[in-house]
């Protein structure tokens, strides 16, 4: 106990943080009991009360999507949110690689750089192009099945 107050009072950063953290730690986890513990008062209603029932609450969530069926959320998916960022983002990137082509200054590694960050610009517009088609089999397959 000695040592423990001689390291106290010499301001041992490292013992007094873990005194805090053990308080800390009996304050989160010991309070809430006290708190739970305490008595509630229960009343109960006398037996000439009448009891009447809420009237039901209509709540009408809208769909955000503009059809109501699976083709209708791909279509819209595909159209209104892969399309116009992935657009963007693509001609963002192609944008980026001609910066990088023209920072190059005939340095070989950079030129390979640029060069591979245009390819895979493209062949990401490809493959967003390309979603469009895929949607479309889908909604094929789908309506395949359902017959």
């Amino acid at each position: 106990m000695k040592n423990f107050m001689k390291k106290i009072m010499r301001g041992d950063i490292k013992n007094i943080s873990s005194i805090l953290t053990l308080i800390l730690m009996i304050i989160i986890f010991i309070a809430p009991f006290s708190i739970i513990a305490q008595d509630a008062k229960v009343t109960t209603p006398s037996p000439d009360a009448t009891v009447t029932t809420p009237s039901p609450i209509n709540i009408e969530i809208k769909n955000p999507f503009k059809q109501d069926t699976i083709e209708g959320l791909i279509e819209t998916i595909v159209n209104d949110i892969l399309i116009p960022i992935g657009g963007v983002v693509a001609v963002m990137m192609i944008i980026y690689a001609g910066f990088m082509y023209v920072t190059a200054r005939g340095d070989p590694g950079k030129i390979k750089t640029a060069h591979d960050a245009l390819l895979w610009a493209v062949i990401g517009a490809a493959i967003l192009l390309g979603a469009r088609v895929i949607s479309e089999a889908i909604q094929e397959t789908i309506d395949q099945l359902r017959t």
